[in-house]
């Protein structure tokens, strides 16, 4: 974990008992019958003493960690570190100088930072759970519940950095195959907990900022800038990101993502992104199309994949994707030609997010269908614009747009 590996300082932070006693039982660790000063956790030839604690003594939690590095074999600062994010995503907001490297940036532009970090996670949580390109003020409050239990967590050693801590419910998180027959083919997933999806939003919009508004050298089509949205980019998410570029001292802002152990990660999702100082005229532009610009309702949504299906000898196969539509929670199930499904069985290997395009029906016993998809992909997938005579093209952006 990042965390465990760039945090150099002498006494990392130390998990609660609470958090090791969850981490335990979600490493297949096993209790007996606590007694009155606490419970023996084993696992294969080891044991682990975990007392009852009304409050937390940070000798006895040391000791702890300890014990586990040994038996595991690990580092018992890695240990410390993996407990204690062990449920939590952790979105590490680096500010660069445009000086020489520095662990300091002045007061105002921190202030600036810590602003804008809530409003860029504020707007994820939005568009992760309805993707639209201008929020104007109609904040989701299943996002803004997100946003109140994220924390900030004390800065790292090393290049200013912020640590926004994003909390991860106690979720079953393990798949299952289920053999119904001996000519179906089924398995099922635990679907991603919406707290993840607000982080994972956070990653792809960056990611889209990266590949359709600052890459090219042209300004993006508004059929591009659609994209962007699809995968969560409103004008609040730009304007909250240029806020960050436009302060003088700050050349470059990169964002780094830890997902939590817990709970599988997207495995081709970049690791860090990185946006220059200078891409912010553009960024401010897209902003300002995003704002003028109408969202056309699409047949679009997104989400991971919870069921592979396939009967045998089918020329066809099923996947079902959890995602939100209407304002609520669904699970959707995706028609797709057998080598198609071939392809997003690796994907759900991988943990990738899909989006897909189709009309949404409703099939037999009211489950929700896409028979006919126009297109099933990884959202992370890279995004390639190219310039093809689009007459949709937005224009440059004139002098003192802002």
């Amino acid at each position: 974990m990042l965390l465990a590996e760039v945090n150099e300082i002498t006494h990392p932070r130390l998990p609660t008992i609470e958090q090791i006693r969850d981490y335990l039982e979600a490493e297949g660790w096993s209790a007996r019958a606590p007694g009155p000063a606490g419970s023996m956790w084993f696992r294969n030839e080891g044991r682990i003493g975990i007392p009852n604690l009304d409050g937390e003594d940070p000798l006895l939690v040391q000791g702890i960690l300890e014990r586990i590095a040994r038996i595991e074999q690990k580092d018992s600062r890695f240990v410390t570190n993996y407990i204690r994010y062990y449920r939590t995503d952790v979105t590490l907001l680096q500010a660069a100088s445009e000086q020489a490297p520095s662990e300091t940036i002045p007061l105002g532009a921190a202030s600036t930072v810590i602003n804008a970090a809530r409003s860029i996670l504020r707007a994820s949580g939005t568009t992760a759970w309805s993707e639209r390109g201008h929020i104007a003020g109609n904040y989701a409050k299943q996002g803004d519940a997100v946003l109140e239990r994220a924390r900030m967590d004390h800065t790292v050693h090393g290049p200013f950095m912020i640590p926004v801590l994003v909390p991860l419910p106690r979720t079953q998180t393990s798949g299952t195959t289920q053999q119904a027959n001996e000519s179906l083919e089924l398995f099922r997933a635990a679907p991603e907990p919406f707290e993840r999806r607000v982080t994972r939003t956070l990653a792809q919009s960056l990611l889209a900022i990266q590949e359709v508004i600052i890459q090219p050298e042209r300004m993006p089509t508004m059929r591009e800038l659609h994209l962007a949205v699809d995968r969560g980019v409103s004008r609040e998410f730009c304007t909250a990101l240029s806020k960050i570029l436009e302060e003088p001292s700050i050349g470059e802002f990169k964002a780094q993502f830890e997902w939590a152990p817990a709970v599988s990660a997207p495995e081709t999702m970049p690791r860090s992104i990185e946006l220059p100082a200078e891409a912010r005229d553009k960024i401010d532009h897209a902003a300002e199309i995003l704002k003028r610009t109408r969202n056309e309702p699409r047949s679009i949504f997104s989400g991971g994949i919870v069921e592979l299906r396939h009967v045998l000898d089918d020329p066809c196969g099923f996947i079902t994707i959890a995602t939100v539509r209407h304002g609520r929670s669904c699970e959707i199930r995706v028609r797709l030609s057998y080598d198609q499904y071939q392809e997003a069985v690796s994907w759900h290997s991988k943990h990738r997010a899909v989006i897909v395009e189709g009309a949404v029906q409703e099939g037999p016993n009211r489950r929700l269908v896409v028979d006919k998809p126009v297109s099933c992909r990884p959202i992370d997938e890279a995004l390639l614009p190219a310039d093809d005579g689009d007459p949709s093209v937005i224009p440059k952006p004139r002098r003192g747009i802002r």
